[in-house]
């Protein structure tokens, strides 16, 4: 695959070109469907409400502000992305977002990540990828794709759910709000995974050509 064919997410920006997309309710039913490799008592994946903003700031903490919050509620309006989040019985845990940007073409984008820090090492962020990766699966997409800080520690977690590094680290650049509303610039060295999904059907058509 050729380095350079991802488009970046800038929050608070998003692009022109990046295609609307319905929120997850047309997914409703689907959940059952899709299984994790971690089974955390209680736990419950499901879209974001409005009302909740406050409560995943909270839980956050200092990681990500309502500000941003709500930041990502208007780019969900607006149909840049699907926010999910990971409830544990009626706390939220964490969050992930979705989108699916048309290049590459038939790729889900995995991005905006984070658990609370009360929450980690519990497998929740196991269990958020395991779920988009399920709702890729479940939509008929190719691949998932994310951009990832290149000295994250988040990278382990990817490569675990089979997530392999494509083309060359770059600077990957974003808006991240503060409490009281204004933005600062933020400039990152990343790197790009991707998880490439067995087309719907295939293992049939191999069965065939037998």
């Amino acid at each position: 695959m050729r380095a350079g064919v991802f488009r970046v997410t800038l929050e608070g920006e998003p692009s022109p070109r990046m295609l609307p997309r319905p929120i997850l309710e047309r997914d409703a039913g689907m959940t059952a469907l899709i299984t994790t490799r971690t089974a955390i008592e209680g736990l419950r994946l499901r879209p974001l409400r409005f009302e909740e903003i406050p409560a995943l700031a909270a839980a956050l903490q200092d990681d990500v502000t309502q500000a941003q919050l709500e930041v990502r509620w208007r780019e969900q309006e607006l149909g840049f992305r699907e926010i999910v989040v990971a409830e544990i019985d009626g706390q939220l845990a964490g969050t992930v977002s979705i989108h699916e940007p048309g290049d590459p073409p038939r790729s889900l984008h995995l991005f905006a990540l984070e658990v609370g820090r009360e929450w980690r090492r519990r497998g929740i962020g196991t269990a958020l990828v395991d779920y988009v990766v399920g709702v890729a699966r479940a939509r008929g997409l190719w691949s998932v794709h994310l951009e990832v800080r290149a000295d994250n520690p988040a990278r382990k977690l990817y490569h675990r759910a089979g997530f392999r590094r494509v083309g060359q680290p770059f600077l990957n650049g974003w808006w991240r709000y503060t409490g009281d509303g204004s933005r600062e610039r933020v400039e990152e060295v990343s790197v790009r995974m991707v998880k490439r999904l067995r087309p719907r059907g295939a293992s049939i058509r191999a069965q065939v050509l037998q």
